[in-house]
């Protein structure tokens, strides 16, 4: 009996670890190495993407990357497309964008940007949206490469166009219509700083706080110095900001553009392994100046 009972306190212990345990199908594929970068430069079918500000790409960049800096994405008629559709931007600008410099369904796409800021999560963003699997972010960024002393140009090349087919895939995609038609039933995550989160910082918006009920997560927490922190430590971070962990939930990321910081967490989310993760585009800029929803305030948080 002793050893019956021994093997059925294994048998749940074992069940009680999967169930508190980080998801074992985290994606490490989303990253690739600089190593990996430096041997594919110049090969057919590999795109690679420098997603900084344009001034930054001017001084130089890495042998053959294309600049699309997060402006590409923050033109009015994106703003629009994005509260309506929830998209970071229309399928024909999408197709338009990346089949003019040479994407199509048979190119992999690398991204890589600043550890100043998530840039190149963006362009990994509208792709995923868009229906396009094969792309990855260079860990370490701009950084990391020239840390390593690898080669560096100034050279702008001159791409072939190719045809790019948006397939839009709603399931990566949140509008306010549909956050507040589920609300309750997701998980929603300020990727933010903390001055912004609590309403300290307005940040432009036209009323400051937060969306009621997100959790705080400041992409920097996530990021570490060379992209993303490890598996465990980003775990740890989540969970000590309230995050629930259940692979069951749906998560919605967003910032104040949606756009860099928004999309970093979705990025984030990905590479842990979660499948039901959304960017809000319209992000703070919608919410908050829609004087009918829920924001919580400094004042509601005990700040003032």
């Amino acid at each position: 009996m002793k050893g019956l009972l021994n093997r059925i306190g294994f048998i749940g212990l074992f069940f009680l670890t999967i169930s508190i345990t980080p998801f074992a199908s985290a994606n490490s594929s989303l990253i690739t190495e600089t190593d990996e970068v430096a041997k594919l430069l110049g090969k057919p079918n590999i795109i690679i993407i420098d997603g900084r500000d344009k001034e930054e790409y001017d001084k130089s960049h890495i042998p053959g990357a294309i600049n699309i800096p997060k402006e590409t994405f923050r033109a009015p008629e994106d703003i629009i497309y994005k509260s309506r559709h929830g998209f970071l931007t229309s399928p024909e600008k999408t197709e338009k964008v990346f089949g003019g410099i040479g994407i199509d369904e048979n190119t992999r796409v690398i991204v890589y940007g600043t550890n100043a800021f998530p840039n190149s999560t963006i362009v990994f963003a509208v792709l995923k949206q868009y229906g396009h699997e094969n792309v990855q972010v260079m860990r370490g960024e701009i950084e990391k490469w020239v840390k390593e002393g690898r080669p560096l140009t100034k050279e702008v090349p001159v791409p072939k166009n190719r045809s790019f087919k948006a397939r839009p895939n709603q399931k990566l995609v949140a509008t306010k219509d549909w956050i507040i038609k589920n609300k309750g039933k997701v998980v929603i995550i300020d990727m933010r700083s903390f001055g912004e989160y609590t309403g300290l910082e307005s940040a432009g918006n036209r009323r400051e706080g937060h969306i009621s009920g997100a959790h705080p997560v400041e992409w920097k927490e996530l990021s570490g110095k060379e992209t993303v922190k490890s598996n465990e430590e980003m775990f740890s971070v989540l969970k000590n900001n309230g995050v629930p962990l259940d692979r069951e939930k749906e998560y919605i990321t967003y910032c104040n553009w949606g756009v860099g910081r928004g999309t970093a967490g979705f990025f984030y989310l990905k590479v842990l392994g979660f499948e039901n993760v959304r960017v809000y585009g319209g992000s703070m800029e919608e919410w908050s100046g829609d004087s009918t929803l829920p924001v919580t305030t400094p004042e509601l948080l005990g700040l003032e």
